[in-house]
This record gives C-alpha cells, sequence and structure tokens, in this order.
C-alpha cells in the first residue's frame, strides 16, 4: 500500500504525531532492506538483464545528479519506492548516503502526510488536494532545480 494511502488513514485513527512516528520508522526500514537487497543480488541479475556498458551510463547518470534526482523521486509521488530502491541500490549509491538523502526526504513527505488530515480540517480542504499541493510544490523545486542547472550550464560553457 503506498504511503499517500496508509499514513492519512493511520493519521485519523493514530493522531498525527503516532502516525507520523510509526510512517516513518516503516517507510525508513522498508527502504534500507529494498535498497540492501538490491546492493546484494541487484546488480548480478541486472547484468543478465542489461548491457554492462548501459548499466555503466546509467551509473555514471545517477552519480553526477543523485542527491537532487533520489530526493525528488522521493517526494514526488512518481515511482513507487522500490523501484527508487533498486535503481540506487544497482546504480552504485553509498548506503550512507543513500539513507541521508531518503531520510531527510521521507520527514518531510510522511510529516506532511500524516499531517494532512489536521491541515484538511483546518483548512477544510480533502485529503486530496493537499496532497496535490504537496506535489505541485515538490514539481516546483524540481522545475527550478533542473533551471537553475540549466543556466549555470550555459554560464560555465561561454
Amino acid at each position: 500500500m503506498p504511503e499517500a494511502v496508509t499514513i492519512p488513514a493511520g493519521s485519523a485513527v493514530l493522531g498525527s504525531f503516532n502516525a507520523a512516528y510509526l510512517g516513518y520508522s516503516g517507510t525508513i526500514s522498508g527502504i534500507a532492506t529494498m535498497f540492501l537487497l538490491a546492493r546484494i543480488g541487484g546488480q548480478k541479475l541486472a547484468l543478465k538483464l542489461v548491457k554492462e556498458k548501459h548499466l555503466q551510463s546509467y551509473q555514471e547518470y545517477v552519480k553526477k545528479n543523485e542527491t537532487a534526482i533520489l530526493f525528488l523521486l522521493f517526494i514526488i509521488p512518481i515511482l513507487p519506492d522500490e523501484i527508487i530502491c533498486l535503481g540506487a541500490g544497482i546504480g552504485g549509491v553509498s548506503f550512507r548516503r543513500f539513507i541521508l538523502i531518503a531520510s531527510l526526504s521521507k520527514l518531510l513527505t510522511v510529516s506532511s502526510l500524516s499531517y494532512s488530515v489536521d491541515l484538511a480540517k483546518a483548512l477544510s480542504l480533502t485529503g486530496q488536494e493537499v496532497i496535490s499541493a504537496v506535489s505541485l510544490t515538490a514539481g516546483g523545486l524540481y522545475t527550478l532545480s533542473i533551471l537553475v542547472k540549466w543556466v549555470l550550464k550555459k554560464r560555465k560553457m561561454e
């Protein structure tokens, strides 16, 4: 079940703080487990499915942009966390860096989701409207980061 469903439901039943604490602990535990499973067996499996040169080019791309990409992928609900963990595990991201990025991004999303019930009541918004607002904000930040990188790259070329 996606955290966008379970955490607000837990918040309605257990309260916002308890849902945030339990949701964050469970999410980080699951993310760490998936990353380690991908790190242990994923590389061998990936090499059976993908050419080594393609895997190396993917790893180089992720290495250049890993912090921003991983942070935004965890915040914006585009991909399930399992796929992000698999990509990072076979992509050569260090476990320490990965957990730091996941912890910070999930702290933001879990807190937002757990307190969304209270916020929705205070603002008379539905849960979907609150989740949409958080997603749009994260998407805007992502777009802004791409724009900043593009401008910096242009200046560097001049």
